[in-house]
């Protein structure tokens, strides 16, 4: 394995890590929604639900952002298919193949790869990587544009459009299944998404008050 194939294993790794937040992120907010909504003795204006949402959605479009992002010193989603685009020579075939040898599929692994090849059948397509960038850059563009002109510091300029919650969602299962992609392409694995299955009922803490009397002592 060559350094710079090298390379893209380990940025994988921290971008899965990245996104596994943002999806676990985006799962606990929707749960404690879904909470709000069964329950008509909490449903009554509170300022914890503005800072719970306002909380969401700063914390999410700043990760969506920094995936984006392209420079000398990042490690993100976006340079990652940027470099990929670049030299696609790198992940071939024969690398494909080799990562089913032993296993129960096998026999499948070169119909595998033909879905991500293009006219030459010994490596990944160039053109599927390069509009795989553009898509992400599309689907995170109105988020990126919210994060660079009001989370990231406060610009003079209004964003171009106004973000809602779906936009935010989409840009996430986007990535979620961008990413679920090239897991696969890499590892030869492949799991539908990084949405987390729980060990333990996380929610169990809102089954009691929170807010005791106060003693007064």
């Amino acid at each position: 394995m060559d350094k710079r194939f090298n390379k893209w294993i380990n940025w994988l790794k921290i971008i899965e890590s990245e996104i596994y937040d943002l999806v676990l992120t985006k799962d606990i907010f929707w749960r404690v929604q879904d909470l709000i909504r069964k329950n008509k003795r909490i449903q009554k204006p509170s300022i914890f639900y503005k800072y719970m949402g306002d909380t969401y959605v700063s914390h999410v479009i700043i990760g969506i952002r920094r995936q984006v992002k392209i420079d000398s010193q990042s490690i993100s989603f976006a340079r990652l298919l940027s470099e990929i685009s670049q030299d696609p020579k790198r992940i071939t075939r024969k690398y494909f193949v080799s990562l089913y040898k032993g296993s129960a599929v096998e026999d499948i692994a070169d119909n595998d790869f033909d879905k991500f090849c293009g006219a030459d059948p010994s490596y990944i397509s160039q053109k599927m990587v390069e509009d795989d960038l553009d898509s992400l850059r599309k689907v995170a563009n109105k988020c990126e544009d919210f994060a660079d002109k009001r989370v990231a510091h406060r610009d003079k300029r209004d964003p171009n459009s106004l973000l809602k919650f779906g936009d935010v969602d989409d840009c996430i299962d986007y990535f979620d299944n961008l990413y679920c992609k090239y897991h696969l392409i890499f590892h030869a694995e492949w799991t539908g998404s990084l949405k987390p299955s729980y060990l333990t009922d996380w929610e169990v803490i809102f089954d009691h008050p929170w807010r005791v009397p106060d003693s007064g002592i």
